[in-house]
């Protein structure tokens, strides 16, 4: 659903079909169409942005753990493509939704192109028993006319910021006692800027010696782990365990995840809802899904020395080395309060730069209410973008 803004073309009928997914994916050609349209739509609707990636496309694409992805396409009587639309049913979790994105060419809004695309995802998910339909769409005028025309509600909100790395440099020196790579200029880069990453990984000065985000002592009895892709095995049940610390009530203001599944989680409920635990299989078919799109994924730890468990954990993937984006951010309910959560994701930024040294940005997503996550997010340098909506269709 993003952008429909001018009229373009008069109203007229639209061909609606699903588009096939086979083992390996969409074939070649229906993959470039579905590429130039969503990048045509990404520049009319946010102009400077750098054009998603097909490695990108290819990671919305792929089927949820224990679910199905689903596709339509919109053509003109031409055959043209005019916009298209996903659809995610999830199994292990969340079965009374539809998760769904619609994209609309900027050649053919305000055509009822959007329109027919969610008539199409409201009989699908009718047809597969699913209660609530949840769109995915940055917030605008134009999304919010379109909500509003089509009985759509807000149920999240997410505020999607930035880390502009073009000014951060790594060195290969350490910052005594901290375990971690200092920061140093790079081109015009931004003093208070870097500053802020230095700040976050060397450790607070006494002007910070109070803060709730001060960095811990080097001697707190916490090791620092990453990996790419894979965790490894002897992590992976501990893992496991980090991640379900995402359905802990609000008022422990959990991080929740980035983007999409952010949109389903969003916002306090006065009971908490029944959840069901993450696995080691769903932690490895996600693992499995983004190499097989050319995602690289990279997570930062800390683990108890004395107990080996995992009391923190950040993880952020790339498809084409120029943009990141970030994904969970976990801090175990017994270990907060210590300022693990800016140390992690300040050991994830330092792992990234050195990973992908042409990395020029780091988006996130988080609740607008989750305060303490965005805190964490302005003192490592982020700046917000703009706001994404979670629209909602009782089916």
């Amino acid at each position: 659903m993003r952008g429909l803004f001018a009229s373009t073309c008069p109203p007229r009928q639209w061909r609606v079909t699903a588009l096939e997914l086979g083992p390996g994916g969409l074939r070649a050609a229906e993959l470039s169409w579905l590429l130039a349209c969503q990048n045509a739509a990404d520049l009319a609707d946010r102009p400077g942005e750098p054009p998603a990636s097909p490695a990108e496309l290819r990671g919305l694409l792929v089927p949820p753990y224990r679910g199905q992805r689903m596709l339509f396409a919109a053509t003109d009587e031409a055959g043209g493509a005019a916009g298209w639309a996903r659809l995610g049913l999830y199994e292990a979790f969340h079965r009374e939704l539809a998760h769904a994105a619609i994209t609309v060419h900027p050649s053919a809004r305000r055509c009822g192109v959007g329109s027919a695309l969610l008539d199409a995802l409201t009989e699908a998910a009718r047809a597969l028993h699913r209660s609530r339909l949840v769109l995915d769409a940055p917030r605008t005028r134009a999304s919010e006319a379109f909500a509003a025309r089509h009985g759509l509600f807000i149920a999240g909100r997410d505020l999607r910021s930035r880390l502009d790395l073009r000014g951060i440099e790594v060195r290969g020196d350490e910052v005594a006692g901290s375990g971690f790579a200092g920061s140093e200029f790079r081109g015009n880069a931004s003093h208070k800027h870097v500053t802020a990453i230095v700040q976050a990984v060397e450790g607070p000065g006494p002007q910070h010696a109070r803060s709730r985000h001060a960095r811990p002592a080097p001697d707190d009895g916490l090791l620092a782990l990453h990996w790419k892709s894979r965790c490894p095995d002897d992590f992976l049940p501990g893992y496991v365990k980090a991640l379900d610390c995402l359905h802990a009530a609000p008022t422990t203001a959990v991080p929740k995840p980035a983007g999409a599944m952010a949109a389903l989680t969003s916002g306090p409920s006065p009971t908490p809802a029944p959840f069901s635990p993450f696995t080691c299989a769903e932690v490895r078919h996600r693992e499995n899904a983004a190499m097989q799109a050319g995602l690289r994924e990279y997570t930062a730890c800390l683990i108890d020395r004395t107990t080996g468990r995992i009391a923190a954990l950040s993880s952020a993937h790339t498809a084409d080395g120029l943009r990141g984006e970030q994904n969970e951010t976990v801090v175990v309910p017994e270990f907060r309060g210590r300022g693990l959560a800016v140390r992690i994701k300040a050991q994830l930024i330092r792992e990234l730069m050195a990973a992908e040294p042409s990395l020029t940005m780091l988006d996130t997503y988080n609740a607008v209410d989750n305060h303490r996550m965005l805190a964490v997010n302005r003192r490592l340098g982020f700046r917000p973008i703009d706001t994404h909506a979670a629209w909602t269709l009782a089916l």
